[in-house]
């Protein structure tokens, strides 16, 4: 029901470091609540559990959790598109479903002439009654509730509001301004009580770090190294390959490291490098894991979580890698095998290189070699998409787009779920026809952001 969270190693780790508090304090105060995961990890720890932070989508949900009114509501300018949502804004859980049902359908507003947000936004409004009835429903059974909630910086809120010596949990964001970008469309179109506060960059952070650690009871996540409080560090977690490690500092002296286990291999094979010319036969070469590995992390996108493929393969032109894609088993539909993943190696002045690898995944040849692997026949492939834009410019004109809904992921605005039929031509037919198309195009390679998971 929120966006965004933590991962689940480090909410163990949260849980494991603040139990061994119990008879030495009554309330815990987590810094930059955000989505309120930390809470809700605490929620029957017997603690007593005080919120902060500054944006509208944290605040609405901290004001409620906290048994406070809302003080929400829809600003005069956007009246006109949104008055239609007044009847369901009571100041108390209805209001906390209309922030969150408009976190996903706000950003479509104003752009009501392009045909999808058009028919984005006329579905949601159609369907809102239901959709706020149930995010109602889901709110009400929410078993967290805090002691206090305090929109305010967190800096600020500790200098003034949190006891000396009261025990603190934060795990400020990664990156300054993550999450007005996130929720911007909010604050455009809702008015609230919000709080001025400076920008949590460096120096911010190095003040927090000073005024939580400064106490006799602490947790506090961060994605950098502190030299100052190497003595402390009690946890690492990386769950995902290429995912920045997040350092757990904290004052109970018990230890965690968290990693995914990833055995890399080397490919010997050469890859292309730019500037280089494509020579004339394309071929596949099966991987081992480690090999496919060591590839996944070096050329794909690390803001894509990695998944265990089942066969995984290479794709070669005269003997030199080019890309790479993985099959992995059919989840429903025996005959319908999922594209895991896809990606081409590094940028070179050869355009569309990632269409070459779907024209390779689609081939006869890579049709027979999932069969033989998998021991059953396959006529289809399916894969799924998250990026920004309503289509995915790699999969465009290749695969057929079966849906489109809002992702699940706060890095990305859309999940595109595609398809096509397997053993549509073969290597060689596939090549002649990527080269008429795409082969002479210069600086065309296309971005990361939309590979499959």
């Amino acid at each position: 029901m929120f966006h965004g969270s933590i991962p689940a190693d480090l909410r163990a780790v949260i849980h494991e470091h603040t139990a061994t508090w119990q008879g030495q304090a009554e309330d815990i105060y987590v810094g930059c609540s955000g989505n309120f995961t930390i809470e809700r990890v605490l929620h029957d720890s017997g603690f007593r559990l005080h919120g902060c932070d500054v944006q509208l989508y944290s605040s609405a949900i901290g004001w409620y959790l906290a048994g406070q009114e809302l003080p929400i509501t829809i600003r005069p300018e956007s009246a006109g598109e949104l008055d239609w949502l007044a009847p369901y804004m009571d100041g108390r859980a209805g209001t906390l479903a209309v922030v969150l049902l408009g976190s996903r359908f706000f950003q479509w507003l104003g752009r009501g002439d392009h045909p999808y947000y058009g028919r984005m936004l006329a579905a949601y409004r159609q369907q809102f009654p239901e959709l706020h009835a149930k995010t109602v429903a889901k709110i009400e059974a929410l078993p967290l509730r805090l002691a206090s909630y305090a929109p305010m910086d967190v800096n600020q809120w500790l200098a003034e509001q949190v006891p000396a010596d009261a025990p603190v949990v934060a795990f400020p964001p990664f990156y300054a301004g993550d999450y007005e970008g996130q929720f911007a469309a909010l604050d455009k179109h809702l008015e609230w009580p919000a709080p001025e506060y400076p920008t949590l960059d460096d120096a911010a952070k190095q003040t927090l770090i000073e005024r939580i650690t400064d106490r006799p009871h602490w947790v506090l996540g961060l994605h950098f190294d502190v030299e100052e409080l190497a003595g402390h560090l009690r946890g690492q977690v990386q769950t995902a390959n290429r995912g920045l490690p997040i350092n757990v500092y904290s004052s109970v002296p018990r230890s965690r490291i968290v990693r995914p286990h990833q055995r890399l291999e080397p490919v010997r094979a050469p890859r292309l490098v730019p500037g280089q010319r494509l020579g004339g036969t394309l071929t596949l070469a099966p991987l081992s894991m480690g090999q496919f590995a060591t590839l996944r992390s070096q050329y794909m996108n690390h803001n894509i979580r990695p998944g265990t493929p089942t066969m995984a393969l290479a794709v070669l032109v005269d003997g030199v890698v080019v890309g790479a894609f993985a099959f992995s088993m059919p989840k429903y539909d025996p005959h319908n095998v999922y594209l895991l993943s896809d990606f081409p190696v590094a940028p070179t002045s050869y355009g569309r290189l990632a269409k070459l690898v779907l024209y390779a995944a689609l081939s006869t040849e890579a049709q027979f070699l999932a069969q033989r692997a998998m021991n059953t026949r396959l006529t289809r492939l399916n894969t799924t998409a998250f990026t920004q834009r309503p289509v995915s410019m790699k999969y465009r004109g290749l695969l057929r787009l079966n849906s489109r809904k809002d992702s699940t992921d706060p890095a990305y605005r859309y999940q595109l779920d595609y398809g096509s039929e397997l053993g549509r031509w073969s290597l060689a037919e596939g090549f002649a026809e990527w080269s008429r198309k795409h082969g002479r195009a210069e600086g065309l390679n296309e971005p990361q952001e939309d590979t499959a998971r």
